[in-house]
């Protein structure tokens, strides 16, 4: 199972992310895809027999 990480932003892309919540009416969620991606390749790599 993968599990999905938050994105640490700075600043500026809080603001920018409050701004946007605002204009759309809804709730934003940042992720942080290379985190998951990660997480993924090792899980694939854990599952992968090696006959060496």
């Amino acid at each position: 199972m993968v599990k999905t990480k938050f994105a640490n932003l700075g600043p500026e892309q809080l603001n920018e992310l409050k701004s946007l919540e605002e204009k759309l009416g809804v709730t934003l969620l940042a992720y942080d895809h290379f985190a998951t991606e990660e997480q993924s390749e090792e899980e694939n790599n854990s599952n992968t027999i090696n006959p060496s």
